[in-house]
């Protein structure tokens, strides 16, 4: 009876997911395009690699990146589209599975991905375009994986070569001592460079020398997308130019406090809470963190839930992914600088992520792990499924 209960609840979640997500879909897959246009270009001419426009955006990505997209350019638009969206929603599914671990029920896990389809990060990603989602599944799945598997940190390696920022995963494998995984994800790295640099000489030099420190090529910093502590400095004093002096000491306290507050993690042997916090470290610190970037608040949040008792876990999980659900950094004026005017009310709304986000790490730091028996009862599925209903 209750697995009917379950499938009935599932197929409900899906029908509302199928039918509000098409109303919020924007974007027109822009960053697909871009993708493309760097596949495109390296068949065409790889040395006008980043001289390329799309509507006036560039390619602004490592060299091996465009090398990855080249099937993507190759095959016609409708199929890229159908595959790459498929790819998306695949790894979403993976990450949740990763999250949650195999204990959670068919039904409940379909239930929590066609409801996570409709958070802002997850469905930006998919309005976009975006690469988010697949890195996050193979970092997961990389960081996750027990130490035996062998050439474990290669997917870490991989994915900095596609995106730089899982860079900070190498500080994850270096304050944790798993060394023989830092090799493998330096090496794999190091390998995309050379790929990038074999492809297109040019290019690459170009990249690495002059275009990978240049943040305006890849938008507006104040925007309220950008959720960020150099965004955040920005909107606070009106700065275009940055945060200076106090963002990179907001910097250094951040990933000097984040990286320890990983190993205590890893060493208890939170290890998503672990992985969640270093992907934290990451989008705080960038200079550019658009909130579709953001797709690690699923991780975050399921780590923050699994040192909860069950009526904290209920409340928290509604408002955690409740907030993501209704993103009230849209709320405020944006676009055109309009971040740079907003009142204190509009601060706290603009900068929502951000604040969950700290809230997320005090929850982490103040509650300990709840005993082994409990917290292996409260990954059991039909507790889930009751709370869900």
């Amino acid at each position: 009876m209750r697995t009917k209960v379950m499938w009935v609840v599932a197929f409900g979640v899906c029908v509302v997911a199928s039918v509000v997500l098409p109303m919020l879909w924007q974007h027109s897959l822009v960053d697909l395009k871009v993708y493309r246009l760097g596949g495109a270009t390296l068949l065409e001419d790889a040395s006008a690699l980043y001289d390329a426009r799309l509507a006036g955006l560039p390619f602004t990505y490592p060299p091996f990146a465009a090398v990855v997209m080249v099937p993507f350019a190759l095959l016609p638009w409708p199929v890229a589209v159908s595959l790459w969206t498929l790819g998306t929603f695949v790894s979403l599914i993976a990450v949740w599975r990763l999250c949650a671990g195999s204990a959670m029920a068919s039904p409940v896990l379909l239930a929590v991905v066609a409801g996570s389809l409709l958070l802002e990060p997850v469905r930006e990603t998919l309005g976009f375009g975006q690469v988010n989602l697949m890195l996050c599944a193979l970092i997961l799945y990389d960081v996750l994986s027990p130490a035996t598997r062998p050439a474990r940190g290669i997917w870490i390696g991989v994915a900095a070569g596609v995106k730089l920022t899982p860079l900070v995963f190498f500080g994850l494998l270096l304050i944790t001592r798993q060394w023989k995984a830092l090799a493998y994800a330096t090496a794999a790295f190091v390998a995309t460079v050379l790929v990038g640099f074999a492809t297109t000489p040019h290019g690459a030099t170009e990249y690495w020398t002059s275009l990978v420190k240049e943040t305006t090529r890849i938008g507006g910093l104040a925007f309220s997308s950008n959720q960020s502590w150099n965004a955040f400095l920005i909107r606070i004093t009106g700065d275009l130019d940055g945060g200076g002096s106090i963002w990179l000491a907001l910097v250094g306290v951040t990933v000097a406090g984040g990286l320890w507050l990983t190993r205590i993690l890893w060493l208890r042997n939170d290890r998503l809470a672990a992985v969640s916090i270093t992907a934290l470290i990451g989008l705080l610190c960038s200079p550019v963190s658009w909130s579709h970037h953001w797709v690690w608040i699923i991780p975050l949040g399921a780590s923050v839930m699994a040192v909860l008792p069950k009526r904290p876990k209920v409340v928290f999980a509604s408002l955690w992914f409740g907030l993501f659900l209704i993103a009230p950094i849209w709320w405020p004026p944006n676009h055109y600088n309009r971040e740079l005017d907003w009142s204190l009310p509009e601060q706290f709304s603009g900068n929502a992520y951000l604040i969950a986000a700290l809230i997320a790490v005090v929850l982490l730091i103040t509650r300990r792990p709840l005993p082994r028996a409990e917290a292996d009862q409260t990954r059991k599925a039909p507790e889930i499924a009751t709370q869900l209903q």
